[in-house]
């Protein structure tokens, strides 16, 4: 099942971040070859962010349960 994760790229001056939608098994050959991947756990609108950390556990708590994620499991 494909998962949502982000190739990271360090240029000369920015870094860069690029969503993707991937098998965990292509990742794992991406991290082998030398990529930085990451997998995107929740999505944090900006506004949200905005209203500080007891507003952003929110909105993970119930992306977690829309999204069917146990959000207790460690």
């Amino acid at each position: 099942m494909k998962k949502l994760y982000t190739v990271n790229i360090d240029g000369r001056e920015k870094h860069w971040a690029l969503e993707v939608m991937a098998e965990p098994e292509h990742v794992e050959d991406w991290r082998e070859d030398g990529l930085r991947v990451d997998e995107v756990c929740n999505t944090i609108p900006e506004w949200v962010a905005s209203l500080g950390a007891p507003s952003i556990r929110c909105w993970c708590f119930f992306q977690d349960i829309f999204y069917w994620k146990n959000p207790f499991a460690k």
